[in-house]
């Protein structure tokens, strides 16, 4: 059994670069946009704002079929946006069990600005203008501590950030939002089996199961700022993260109550034993299937009413889990800020 969590692997997920178109394309001519239509683009108009100027123009969506991953956004004549899961296109596959470094998301990149010029009409010239979404992650093997690591991730404060909504699956996901970023933990394995056709699925069988063998747990941080991120951040994206994870944990120790928690906080509420011994049933239900296992179990009113309850005794029903005791991500911070 582990006693500790360690560091599996780190790097970019998904990315979202805008291209500056530099050749003029001729949106007014039919025949140019029955061509791009004829590409498989999808034709829209919209208002979008770049560089602080509200632009009113027609734009164009493409979604690969050979990479799957790849969505394109065509707007005004003037910019592309390219948005990609980077270990899913390197790999060309529906599975990233590992994450792509900054060189290897640079590549990417160049092939993505050759692609995406080939597919529009003319194959005008682009070149890179902004980095509008980095999403940095690491991979914990994190074991029977699973749980935990997810319950905590629901208590991570992204620096900076004045108003944040968070919730929490137990042992399945937590995610916390700002308006600018997004903070998540999930169960990879259990992601793998969700997301992946049946056929995949079958296909993956092995690596579903070493991963949830594993209790692989990824920590992500996707970061969307307004202006755009600075190109260098991709080569410092380690250090950030890791400075990331050590402010939005306190330092990277976090105590996880669990149920023992709960169940002294229902007994202190004076209940009728009754009451009592079936709000920690379900808590103790809940804790172990988590959201999805326990709507299986429960029929859907039943679920959300007893769920209502806790909120209506003050109870933090989201933070249980079935794990109790200390989580400490400090030597995950240290191995990132070191990488």
């Amino acid at each position: 059994m582990l006693d500790v969590i360690s560091l599996n692997a780190h790097g970019c997920d998904t990315v979202r670069v805008n291209f500056r178109v530099l050749d003029s394309i001729p949106e007014a001519d039919p025949g140019w946009r029955s061509e791009m239509l004829g590409a498989g683009f999808r034709h829209n108009s919209q208002t979008f704002l770049e560089d602080g100027e509200v632009i009113n123009s027609d734009s164009y969506q493409y979604q690969d079929e050979r990479y799957s991953t790849l969505r394109l956004n065509l707007r005004g004549g003037s910019y592309l946006a390219a948005e990609f899961s980077a270990p899913r296109l390197l790999d060309d596959s529906p599975v990233n069990t590992r994450l792509a470094s900054p060189g290897e998301v640079d590549e990417l990149l160049e092939f993505v600005g050759s692609y995406a010029s080939a597919l529009i009409p003319g194959a005008p010239a682009l070149e890179r203008h902004k980095l509008s979404r980095l999403d940095y992650a690491a991979d914990l093997d994190a074991g029977p501590m699973l749980p935990g690591v997810i319950s905590v991730g629901a208590q991570f404060r992204i620096p900076g950030a004045r108003k944040l909504s968070s919730y929490v699956y137990p042992g399945e996901t937590s995610t916390v939002r700002s308006s600018w970023a997004t903070f998540r933990a999930y169960a990879k394995g259990r992601e793998l089996h969700e997301k992946l056709r049946p056929a995949d699925r079958e296909k993956y069988a092995e690596v579903i199961r070493l991963t949830r063998e594993k209790g692989v747990t990824r920590m992500e941080f996707s970061d969307r700022k307004r202006g755009g991120l600075a190109w260098d951040s991709l080569n410092t994206a380690s250090v950030g993260f890791s400075e990331r994870l050590q402010q939005g944990f306190g330092g990277g120790v976090v105590l996880i109550g669990g149920l023992a928690r709960l169940e002294s906080e229902i007994s202190s509420l004076g209940l009728s034993s009754q009451r009592e011994s079936s709000l920690l049933k379900f808590a103790t239900r809940y804790a172990v299937l988590g959201e999805d296992g326990m709507k299986e179990r429960y029929s859907k009113p039943t679920f959300y009413r007893t769920k209502r309850l806790f909120l209506d005794y003050g109870l933090r029903l989201d933070d249980v889990c079935s794990f109790e005791g200390e989580i400490d991500l400090r030597p995950v911070i240290e191995q990132l800020r070191a990488a």
